[in-house]
C-alpha cells in the first residue's frame, strides 16, 4: 500500500469522524424532531455512508477473490447512491430553510428528485453492466457511462446557485456565502478528482462544507428556534391571561351565583363549564405542540355553555363540525370565537349567532367561525387587539404552517378562517 493510499485513508476515516460531530448534535436532545434538521441529519447520514463506500476503492485492492470483489462492487454501490442522497436532502434542506412555495418549488424539488433517480438508475445497474464502474482484475475501475455520475452532481449544484441567487432577498449575505460555499467547495473537488483520480478530495470537499453550514446557519437557526419557542411560551402566557380577564370570572360568578337561586341543578352544570374551562386555559400552557382538535373544540364548548347562560335567548350557537381529525396549536379556536361573542353576536342589541364550522380540501384543514354582529370595524374603535389575533396567527404560522384570516363588513358581520395545511402537520 503507497503512501498516497494511506493518506487517502487516512483523510476519508477524518472526514468519517468530522461528519459524525452534526449527527451526535442532532441525536442529542431529539433535535432531529424538527423538520429542518431531519434534512439536515439526512446529508449528515448519507455523507457518512458515502465516505464508508469511498474507503473500499481504497482498502480493497487484491480482487482475486470473488467475496472481495463482490465486496469491492457493494460498497462502490454505497457510495454513488449514498452521494445521490446528499444531494436530495441537501434540496429538501434548502427547500425548507428556504420556505419555498408554488412553481418555484414545485420545479425545484421535481429537477432534483429526477436528477437523483437518474443517478440511483445507473449505480444500481453497474454492478451488473458497468455502466459507470466495474469491477476488474485491477480493483475498481470507472465505466463508459461514469460522467453521467459527475453530471449530474454539476447539475444539483447548479440547481442550488440557481435557487440561492433567486431567493438571495431571503437570506442574510453570512447565508449566501456559506451556502456557495456549500456548492462551489465540492465542486471544485469532484472537478480535480475527475481529472486526476487517485485524491480523494470530494469527501473532504463534502465534510467541510457540510461543516461550514453546521456551525455558521444550523447551529444560528437553532438558537433562533429556541428564543422563537421561548416567544411562543410567553405569548401563550399572554394568551391565557387575555382569556381569563376579571370582568369575565366576576360575570361567571354572578351568574353561578344567581342561578344557586332560582335553578340549582343549573348551576351545577355552570361551575362544572367554569372549572373545565379554567383548566383548559391552564393546561394550554403546559402544551408545546399542536393538540387534538376534539380538545380544543371541549374548551371552545365549555367557554359558550358558560356565555349562552349568561346570556340566554340573545346568545345562538350553531356547531357544523365535519372535519375533527386533525390538531391545532392549543388555545387558537377559543379566542377567535371569545371574539365573534363578544365583539361580534353581542354587538347587536337583540343579539346574534355565532357558527362553527370545520372542513377539508386536498391539501388543508378548515375552521370558519362567523358571527351576524356589527363587523369587527363598529365594535373594535379602541384598537386593542382584546384577543390576542396576532398572537393567534404568529403560533398557527410557527406550530403548524397554519394562518388565519379575517373579513368583516359593517352591518353584516364578521368572518374568521383558520387554515392548517396537511403537509406540514405533525
Amino acid at each position: 500500500m503507497d503512501n498516497l493510499t494511506i493518506a487517502n485513508i487516512a483523510l476519508d476515516i477524518f472526514c468519517l469522524v468530522l461528519c459524525l460531530i452534526p449527527i451526535v448534535y442532532l441525536v442529542n436532545d431529539r433535535r432531529y424532531q424538527l423538520k429542518l434538521n431531519r434534512f439536515f441529519m439526512g446529508i449528515s447520514i448519507s455523507n457518512a455512508f458515502m465516505i464508508i463506500g469511498d474507503l473500499a476503492d481504497w482498502c480493497i485492492k487484491d480482487v482475486s477473490e470473488p467475496t472481495m470483489a463482490l465486496a469491492l462492487s457493494l460498497l462502490s454501490l454505497l457510495f454513488y447512491i449514498s452521494s445521490a442522497f446528499v444531494l436530495y436532502f441537501f434540496a429538501r434542506y434548502m427547500d425548507e430553510y428556504l420556505k419555498l412555495s408554488g412553481r418555484v418549488r414545485t420545479i425545484f424539488l421535481a429537477v432534483i428528485t429526477a436528477l437523483c433517480a437518474v443517478h440511483i438508475f445507473f449505480a444500481a445497474i453497474s454492478p451488473f453492466t458497468g455502466a459507470i464502474y466495474y469491477v476488474s482484475a485491477s480493483g475498481y475501475q470507472r465505466g463508459p457511462l461514469f460522467m453521467i455520475s459527475q453530471m449530474v452532481p454539476l447539475l444539483c449544484y447548479l440547481s442550488f446557485t440557481f435557487l440561492v441567487i433567486w431567493c438571495r432577498k431571503k437570506l442574510t449575505r453570512r447565508e449566501v456565502i456559506f451556502f456557495l460555499l456549500y456548492i462551489f467547495i465540492p465542486l471544485g473537488g469532484g472537478a480535480a478528482q475527475m481529472f486526476c483520480r487517485g485524491i480523494a478530495v470530494v469527501n473532504v470537499g463534502v465534510t467541510l462544507a457540510l461543516l461550514f453550514i453546521f456551525v455558521n446557519i444550523q447551529s444560528e437557526r437553532d438558537l433562533l428556534v429556541k428564543q422563537q419557542e421561548k416567544e411562543l411560551a410567553e405569548s401563550r402566557i399572554d394568551i391565557m391571561l387575555s382569556q381569563i380577564q376579571p370582568h369575565f370570572l366576576y360575570n361567571a360568578l354572578t351568574t353561578i351565583r344567581q342561578l344557586c337561586d332560582v335553578d340549582p341543578k343549573q348551576a351545577k352544570e355552570a361551575v362544572r363549564d367554569f372549572s373545565l374551562f379554567l383548566r383548559g386555559n391552564m393546561d394550554s400552557l403546559k402544551s408545546k405542540a399542536p393538540i387534538p382538535f376534539e380538545q380544543e373544540l371541549s374548551h371552545v364548548e365549555n367557554y359558550l355553555s358558560l356565555e349562552r347562560q349568561r346570556f340566554q335567548g340573545r346568545l345562538q350557537i350553531v356547531y357544523d363540525i365535519t372535519a375533527r381529525d386533525f390538531s391545532l396549536p392549543p388555545l387558537t379556536l377559543q379566542p377567535i370565537v371569545e371574539n365573534a361573542v363578544r365583539h361580534g353576536a353581542l354587538s347587536r342589541e337583540e343579539g346574534g349567532t355565532v357558527t362553527v364550522h370545520t372542513g377539508e380540501t386536498d391539501t388543508a384543514y378548515v375552521i370558519t367561525v362567523q358571527d351576524d354582529g356589527l363587523g369587527i370595524r363598529a365594535t373594535l374603535e379602541d384598537g386593542r387587539s382584546h384577543v390576542g389575533i396576532e398572537n393567534v396567527r404568529g403560533r398557527l404560522s410557527a406550530l403548524c404552517g397554519g394562518t388565519l384570516t379575517l373579513d368583516s363588513v359593517a352591518g353584516v358581520g364578521t368572518t374568521a378562517v383558520i387554515t392548517i395545511p396537511k403537509e406540514e402537520m405533525p
